[in-house]
């Protein structure tokens, strides 16, 4: 709805292209297709290609770039009063700068930057000629045209012509734009195999660090810490907080390995990534912090008790249910005392900083690297909150002392998180709200689980009226198929009312074509002759939209 030019919202992605018709190239391919179905808004075409080779050229030449200004930086700062003619500064050629021959370093990295720019200009020609994939990006002149795209069935079978939204072009995620439709497919249960595996697997450790993380184990497992744990004050401390700052810690870990996962389904842009990362993570911690600690916990000290009579087990863990809410209880309180207090302070980002312009940074662009303080993490901070929600739901009926704590906790993440977002972090990306349908639909998943829970320890307690609570989760999923009828399409799609909107300057649809243009394959030296072949020239003088 903003009336700022955005390159993405003139652009689709497009996968699957099926086999070249033979004397056809793949740009011939891709812009006959589109401009027999938009003759008036079809632009330009961009052929995916594999810029592996390309892109691990360019990382090097950027590396000798930086080292140059690193070596010129520290040349500048040995020249002083006494001085004036300052110390070139050596390297050694070797293994890791530790061997070889030692040499003058500003001249040593020019010289290796003349090498590398002809063998990075002689790549990116082989890439645009002979590494073309089955993918596209497909340019328009107005936004309707590309939303109305993105939106429509291109080709009978389905695992022909895909089009879809195109992402950024920072956040596009170029290996997977050429992973064909059945194999995206195959990935994603494979994928969801391996995440349902690892929250049972994972699980058992969950259990073990609930049940060992208290001091009366620690001492038996580890007697040489008795004198530390009997120290009054820190034994009140840990008594209070070790479990939980061990689940912590051992939850940490798992984040980065659910980000690979879903980039491994073939997903073409890091925000969806990020989305699908973050839904595996919220039932991750559901499924193993709130029910492993809950029902694990219970359990594991009544086993004796269940294993005498097996149809107690409802009976046990209804009574055995409040004792768990100390655990949560101190886990909410962690989260915004400690959690938010790191938050607000950024004490550790501030010492590394301070540690890296001290010792590591030489140059500007050093100094504002290790200044830049990154987006959100909407990976792991949109499930910890969930997480949040679902412990306080399904715990208000159980103990509803943990209330207050949520409010503080959401309350208090209000003010702070907000400040956090508009003032001091970077947004990585710009996925137009499709977060809040993927909270939404955990939120409700929360109060499914706490509505279910609430049934069960009532009905344990001969709640009389418990037979008026059934209608909530049945009310609760027909809100949810209501929501997902009448509000979700505005989410995943672009109404056509929004994109027709004026913009507030004629767009240059050369310079949106060429912000897609990957890094590695973008030089002052390639002209448009040299794109002939993977980029469309399709409508080359219309060059700006009137």
């Amino acid at each position: 709805m903003s009336p700022e030019v955005r390159p993405q919202q003139f652009a689709v992605l497009v996968r699957d292209l099926p086999d070249l018709p033979k004397g056809q190239s793949r740009k011939e391919q891709v812009d006959s297709y589109f401009k027999a179905i938009y003759p008036d808004t079809f632009y330009r075409s961009m052929v995916v290609t594999n810029n592996k080779e390309a892109n691990k050229i360019y990382e090097e030449l950027e590396g000798y770039k930086k080292k140059l200004a690193r070596a010129e930086a520290v040349y500048a700062e040995s020249k002083s009063a006494g001085k004036p003619e300052g110390t070139r500064p050596t390297i050694k050629t070797g293994f890791l700068g530790l061997l070889g021959k030692r040499v003058d370093a500003i001249e040593y990295y020019n010289e290796k930057i003349k090498e590398i720019i002809p063998k990075l200009e002689a790549e990116q020609k082989i890439t645009l000629k002979e590494k073309q994939l089955g993918a596209a990006l497909v340019f328009f002149t107005s936004r309707v045209a590309a939303a109305s795209a993105a939106q429509s069935l291109h080709a009978q079978l389905v695992d022909t012509w895909t089009v879809s939204d195109a992402p950024e072009s920072r956040e596009l995620i170029w290996n997977n734009l050429n992973i064909k439709f059945f194999q995206r497919q195959i990935r994603q249960y494979v994928v969801y195999v391996i995440v349902a595996l690892t929250i049972m697997f994972y699980m058992i450790p969950i259990g073990l660090i609930s049940a060992l993380t208290t001091l009366d184990n620690l001492k038996k497992i580890l007697p040489f810490l008795k004198p530390v744990i009997n120290i009054t004050a820190l034994k009140t401390v840990l008594e209070a907080y070790l479990p939980q700052i061990a689940l912590i810690v051992f939850l940490a870990l798992l984040p980065k390995l659910l980000l690979f996962l879903s980039k491994t389904e073939g997903i073409p842009a890091v925000s969806h990534a990020v989305r699908a990362a973050s839904g595996k993570y919220f039932y991750f911690t559901v499924l193993n912090v709130f029910i492993g600690v809950t029902v694990g916990g219970t359990l594991f000290k009544t086993f004796k008790s269940i294993e005498k009579d097996p149809n107690s087990i409802v009976d046990v863990l209804a009574n055995s249910l409040p004792g768990n809410a100390t655990f949560f209880l101190t886990y909410v309180a962690l989260q915004f005392f400690v959690g938010y207090g790191l938050e607000l302070s950024r004490i550790v980002p501030l010492i590394i900083y301070h540690l890296k312009r001290k010792y590591l940074c030489k140059t500007e662009a050093e100094l504002k690297e290790a200044w830049f303080p990154g987006d959100l993490g909407y990976g792991t901070r949109v499930p910890s909150d969930m997480l949040i929600v679902t412990i306080v739901f399904c715990y208000s009926c159980i103990a509803p002392l943990i209330i207050p704590f949520g409010v503080v906790y959401f309350a208090l993440g209000w003010l702070i998180l907000r400040n956090q977002a508009l003032k001091v972090y970077v947004p990585a990306y710009e996925s137009y709200g499709r977060m809040w349908p993927h909270m939404f639909l955990r939120l409700v998943a929360a109060l499914l689980l706490y509505q279910i829970t609430m049934l069960g320890y009532f009905g344990s307690k001969k709640f009389i009226y418990v037979g008026f609570l059934i209608p909530l989760p049945i009310l609760s999923l027909i809100f949810v198929y209501i929501c997902q009828k009448r509000f979700y399409k505005s989410f995943s799609d672009t109404a056509l009312e929004v994109a027709s909107r004026e913009l507030k300057e004629t767009p240059s649809m050369e310079h949106i074509f060429r912000s897609y243009i990957p890094l590695s394959l973008n030089s002052e030296k390639v002209d448009d002759d040299q794109f002939e072949d993977a980029l469309s020239q399709a409508s080359r003088s219309g060059s700006f939209v009137v």
